[in-house]
C-alpha cells in the first residue's frame, strides 16, 4: 500500500464514519434503543468506527463489518437480537444508498452534448465541390448561336411563380412555444416548452424537429439568463420571457 492509497483511507475512513454513526443514532432514537442505563455514546462511537475499519478489509470486509456493527449495537444497547439486527440493517442499508449518491454527484451528467452530435472532423475533411468559372467569350467560341429568325422572332418567356418562392421554410415565431416550466442549474438547467401539439423538456443544447405548415425547422435550447429562454430555430435566435 503506497501513501496515495492511505491518504486516501485516512480522507474516507472518518467520513465513512460520521456518516454511518448518524445514521445508527437516529435509528437508535427511532426505536428508542438508549433507554438502558449502560448506554454510552462513546461506546456507539467505538462500535461504528470499528466496523467502518473491518469494511476496508478484502472479500469478507463487508459482512465482518455487518456482524460486527450487529454484535455491537446488541452489546451497547443490551436490546433483542431483533431490534439490533434490524437497526444494524437498514443503517448498512442507507450507507450503501448514500454512497452511491456521492458517486453519482461526484461523476457529474455523463449524457452527450446535442451540441456536439455530429463530428466536426468528418465536416473539416468533406470533400468541397470546386466550381469551374469559364469566361463568355470562350463559351461563344466554343458554342457559337444558332441563326434566329428576325422576321419571326420567338416569345419572351413568362416568368415562373414557383421559381420565386423561397424553398425554405418560413421561421418560426414565438407565438409556436408556450414555457410550462424552468429549471435553472448552470449547465443542467432545463426548460419544458408546449408547441400546441406536444410538450417538450430540454437540456441546454437539447434539440427538436418541429413541424410546421411550411416545413420542418430544428429548435434548440441554446441559453438561459434571467429574463430570456433563448432558442436556436434554424441558426436564427428566438428570445422567449423567462417569466
Amino acid at each position: 500500500m503506497n501513501v496515495h492509497h492511505v491518504l486516501i483511507w485516512l480522507i474516507r475512513f472518518p467520513i465513512q464514519t460520521v456518516i454511518l454513526f448518524a445514521l445508527v443514532w437516529i435509528m437508535v432514537k427511532i426505536q428508542k434503543l438508549d433507554q438502558n442505563s449502560e448506554f454510552h455514546f462513546l461506546k456507539l462511537l467505538g462500535v461504528v468506527a470499528l466496523a467502518s475499519v473491518l469494511e476496508t478489509l478484502p472479500f469478507v470486509g463487508i459482512e465482518l463489518s455487518g456482524v460486527a456493527l450487529w454484535m455491537g449495537i446488541k452489546y451497547v444497547t443490551r436490546s433483542p437480537v431483533v431490534d439490533a439486527l434490524f437497526t444494524a440493517f437498514i443503517s448498512s442499508a442507507l450507507m450503501f444508498a448514500v454512497n452511491l449518491f456521492i458517486l453519482g454527484s461526484l461523476m457529474g451528467d455523463l449524457r452527450p452534448s446535442a451540441r456536439h452530435a455530429e463530428n466536426p472532423a468528418r465536416l473539416e475533411h468533406a470533400p468541397q465541390i470546386q466550381t469551374v468559372e469559364t469566361e463568355p467569350e470562350t463559351v461563344a467560341k466554343t458554342n457559337p448561336p444558332a441563326p434566329v429568325a428576325i422576321t419571326n422572332p420567338a416569345p419572351a418567356a413568362a416568368p415562373n411563380p414557383a421559381s420565386q418562392v423561397s424553398a425554405k421554410p418560413a421561421l418560426v415565431d414565438a407565438s409556436h412555444f408556450t414555457i410550462k416550466g424552468i429549471t435553472r442549474n448552470g449547465a443542467k438547467s432545463m426548460v419544458i416548452i408546449n408547441t400546441g401539439t406536444k410538450t417538450h423538456t430540454l437540456f441546454l443544447g437539447d434539440s427538436f424537429d418541429l413541424q410546421t405548415a411550411a416545413g420542418v425547422n430544428s429548435v434548440q435550447f441554446e441559453s438561459l439568463d434571467e429574463d430570456w429562454v433563448t432558442l436556436n430555430i434554424d441558426g436564427n435566435p428566438l428570445k422567449l420571457p423567462a417569466r
